[in-house]
Protein backbone atom coordinates (compact mmCIF):
# COMPACT_ATOMS: atom_id res chain seq x y z
CA UNK A 1 0.00 0.00 0.00
CA UNK A 2 1.02 3.62 -0.49
CA UNK A 3 2.61 5.40 2.57
CA UNK A 4 3.28 2.00 4.38
CA UNK A 5 5.67 0.94 6.46
CA UNK A 6 7.11 -0.66 9.80
CA UNK A 7 3.39 -0.54 11.37
CA UNK A 8 1.76 1.58 9.28
CA UNK A 9 1.52 4.84 11.27
CA UNK A 10 2.16 6.92 8.54
CA UNK A 11 -1.04 5.63 7.21
CA UNK A 12 -2.76 5.89 10.42
CA UNK A 13 -2.19 9.61 10.64
CA UNK A 14 -4.09 9.93 7.34
CA UNK A 15 -6.80 8.06 8.93
CA UNK A 16 -7.19 10.32 12.25
CA UNK A 17 -6.90 13.44 9.74
CA UNK A 18 -10.05 11.68 8.50
CA UNK A 19 -11.94 11.50 11.35
CA UNK A 20 -10.87 14.53 12.90
CA UNK A 21 -12.81 16.20 9.86
CA UNK A 22 -9.94 17.72 8.33
CA UNK A 23 -10.15 16.17 5.25
CA UNK A 24 -14.25 16.66 5.31
CA UNK A 25 -13.86 20.62 6.39
CA UNK A 26 -10.82 22.19 6.95
CA UNK A 27 -9.50 21.59 3.35
CA UNK A 28 -12.65 22.42 1.52
CA UNK A 29 -12.66 25.20 3.78
CA UNK A 30 -9.22 26.39 2.47
CA UNK A 31 -10.37 26.06 -0.94
CA UNK A 32 -13.77 27.38 -1.11
CA UNK A 33 -12.22 30.69 0.78
CA UNK A 34 -8.77 31.06 -1.35
CA UNK A 35 -11.05 30.64 -4.54
CA UNK A 36 -13.69 33.32 -3.26
CA UNK A 37 -10.83 35.77 -2.22
CA UNK A 38 -8.68 35.47 -5.09
CA UNK A 39 -11.63 36.28 -7.08
CA UNK A 40 -12.34 39.36 -5.14
CA UNK A 41 -9.24 40.66 -4.90
CA UNK A 42 -8.80 40.06 -8.93
CA UNK A 43 -12.00 42.69 -9.55
CA UNK A 44 -11.32 44.25 -6.83
CA UNK A 45 -15.21 45.04 -5.82
CA UNK A 46 -14.01 47.19 -2.84
CA UNK A 47 -10.78 48.80 -4.51
CA UNK A 48 -7.34 47.83 -4.00
CA UNK A 49 -7.56 48.52 -0.03
CA UNK A 50 -10.37 46.74 0.17
CA UNK A 51 -8.44 43.19 1.56
CA UNK A 52 -10.26 43.16 4.78
CA UNK A 53 -13.35 43.03 3.31
CA UNK A 54 -12.63 40.80 0.85
CA UNK A 55 -11.34 38.23 3.71
CA UNK A 56 -14.70 39.25 5.80
CA UNK A 57 -17.05 38.23 2.53
CA UNK A 58 -15.17 34.95 1.40
CA UNK A 59 -15.16 33.79 4.83
CA UNK A 60 -18.80 34.45 5.05
CA UNK A 61 -19.43 33.01 2.08
CA UNK A 62 -17.49 29.92 2.87
CA UNK A 63 -18.89 29.37 6.25
CA UNK A 64 -22.09 29.59 4.93
CA UNK A 65 -21.10 26.80 2.77
CA UNK A 66 -19.20 24.48 5.22
CA UNK A 67 -21.07 24.94 8.62
CA UNK A 68 -24.79 23.33 6.55
CA UNK A 69 -22.26 20.33 5.64
CA UNK A 70 -20.68 19.98 9.04
CA UNK A 71 -24.63 20.11 10.57
CA UNK A 72 -25.79 17.57 7.83
CA UNK A 73 -29.44 20.30 6.87
CA UNK A 74 -27.97 20.11 3.28
CA UNK A 75 -31.13 18.47 1.10
CA UNK A 76 -30.01 14.54 0.14
CA UNK A 77 -27.70 15.07 -3.09
CA UNK A 78 -27.57 19.10 -3.15
CA UNK A 79 -24.13 19.11 -0.36
CA UNK A 80 -21.95 21.66 -1.74
CA UNK A 81 -18.86 19.66 0.17
CA UNK A 82 -20.05 16.25 -0.96
CA UNK A 83 -20.50 17.46 -4.74
CA UNK A 84 -16.89 18.76 -4.49
CA UNK A 85 -15.38 15.32 -3.12
CA UNK A 86 -16.75 13.58 -5.96
CA UNK A 87 -16.59 16.19 -9.11
CA UNK A 88 -12.56 17.33 -8.00
CA UNK A 89 -10.79 13.97 -8.39
CA UNK A 90 -12.19 14.15 -11.98
CA UNK A 91 -11.59 17.84 -12.33
CA UNK A 92 -7.99 17.35 -11.33
CA UNK A 93 -7.78 14.69 -13.91
CA UNK A 94 -8.90 16.77 -16.95
CA UNK A 95 -6.33 19.71 -15.61
CA UNK A 96 -3.52 17.07 -15.90
CA UNK A 97 -5.21 16.04 -19.64
CA UNK A 98 -5.11 19.77 -20.46
CA UNK A 99 -1.57 20.23 -19.10
CA UNK A 100 -0.51 16.93 -21.49
CA UNK A 101 -2.39 18.45 -24.58
CA UNK A 102 -0.37 22.14 -23.88
CA UNK A 103 2.87 19.81 -23.60
CA UNK A 104 2.34 18.01 -26.85
CA UNK A 105 1.08 20.88 -28.56
CA UNK A 106 4.40 22.81 -27.84
CA UNK A 107 6.44 19.91 -28.60
CA UNK A 108 4.57 19.79 -32.29
CA UNK A 109 4.45 23.50 -32.98
CA UNK A 110 6.89 25.24 -31.15
CA UNK A 111 6.30 28.81 -30.51
CA UNK A 112 2.58 28.55 -31.60
CA UNK A 113 0.78 31.92 -31.60
CA UNK A 114 -1.71 32.24 -28.67
CA UNK A 115 -4.63 32.83 -30.45
CA UNK A 116 -4.59 30.15 -32.48
CA UNK A 117 -8.21 28.47 -33.01
CA UNK A 118 -7.36 24.55 -31.70
CA UNK A 119 -6.49 26.38 -28.14
CA UNK A 120 -10.03 28.02 -28.35
CA UNK A 121 -11.65 24.69 -29.22
CA UNK A 122 -9.26 22.72 -26.55
CA UNK A 123 -10.62 25.69 -23.89
CA UNK A 124 -14.58 25.10 -25.14
CA UNK A 125 -13.99 21.32 -24.75
CA UNK A 126 -12.37 21.12 -21.28
CA UNK A 127 -14.97 23.39 -20.27
CA UNK A 128 -18.05 21.52 -21.38
CA UNK A 129 -16.24 18.28 -20.05
CA UNK A 130 -15.67 20.36 -16.28
CA UNK A 131 -19.39 21.23 -16.67
CA UNK A 132 -20.04 17.69 -17.40
CA UNK A 133 -18.39 16.32 -14.42
CA UNK A 134 -19.87 18.54 -11.81
CA UNK A 135 -23.34 18.34 -13.90
CA UNK A 136 -23.00 14.76 -13.56
CA UNK A 137 -22.15 14.90 -9.47
CA UNK A 138 -25.46 16.38 -8.81
CA UNK A 139 -27.71 14.92 -11.02
CA UNK A 140 -27.94 11.92 -12.14
CA UNK A 141 -28.14 11.31 -16.20
CA UNK A 142 -30.12 8.56 -17.27
CA UNK A 143 -29.33 8.03 -20.52
CA UNK A 144 -25.40 7.12 -19.55
CA UNK A 145 -26.79 4.35 -16.95
CA UNK A 146 -27.85 2.94 -20.21
CA UNK A 147 -24.44 2.88 -21.75
CA UNK A 148 -22.28 0.31 -21.08
CA UNK A 149 -18.48 1.30 -20.28
CA UNK A 150 -17.54 -0.37 -23.27
CA UNK A 151 -19.61 1.58 -25.36
CA UNK A 152 -18.87 5.16 -24.08
CA UNK A 153 -15.15 4.57 -24.73
CA UNK A 154 -15.76 3.66 -28.38
CA UNK A 155 -17.35 6.93 -28.60
CA UNK A 156 -14.96 8.68 -27.56
CA UNK A 157 -12.22 7.00 -29.40
CA UNK A 158 -14.67 7.36 -32.34
CA UNK A 159 -14.84 11.11 -31.51
CA UNK A 160 -11.00 11.57 -31.22
CA UNK A 161 -9.93 9.97 -34.54
CA UNK A 162 -12.96 11.72 -35.67
CA UNK A 163 -11.35 15.53 -34.42
CA UNK A 164 -8.03 14.15 -35.78
CA UNK A 165 -9.17 13.21 -39.14
CA UNK A 166 -10.64 16.33 -39.59
CA UNK A 167 -7.52 18.37 -38.39
CA UNK A 168 -5.43 16.58 -40.52
CA UNK A 169 -7.70 16.35 -43.90
CA UNK A 170 -8.59 20.08 -43.71
CA UNK A 171 -7.65 22.79 -45.44
CA UNK A 172 -5.56 25.77 -44.19
CA UNK A 173 -7.36 29.11 -43.88
CA UNK A 174 -6.97 32.17 -42.12
CA UNK A 175 -6.32 31.74 -38.70
CA UNK A 176 -9.62 32.98 -36.87
CA UNK A 177 -10.12 33.38 -33.08
CA UNK A 178 -12.63 32.01 -31.31
CA UNK A 179 -14.48 35.36 -30.43
CA UNK A 180 -14.43 35.78 -34.81
CA UNK A 181 -15.84 32.53 -35.17
CA UNK A 182 -18.73 33.07 -32.69
CA UNK A 183 -19.28 36.96 -34.00
CA UNK A 184 -19.85 35.10 -37.63
CA UNK A 185 -22.18 32.56 -36.25
CA UNK A 186 -23.91 35.35 -34.93
CA UNK A 187 -24.03 37.72 -37.88
CA UNK A 188 -25.19 34.22 -40.00
CA UNK A 189 -28.17 34.09 -37.58
CA UNK A 190 -29.01 37.49 -37.84
CA UNK A 191 -28.92 37.40 -41.83
CA UNK A 192 -31.92 34.24 -41.55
Amino acid sequence: MLFQYGGGMFQDTFYYLQQWGVLDVLVPFVLIFTIIYAVLQKIQLFGTEGKRFNAIIALAITLTAIVPHILGTYPPGMDVIAIMNASLPETVLLIVAVVLLMVMMGLMYGNWPEETPLSGIAAIIAAIILVGIFLSNIIEIPILSYISPEVQTLIIVLVVFGLIFLYVTHEPTEAKTIGQHVSSLFKKIENK
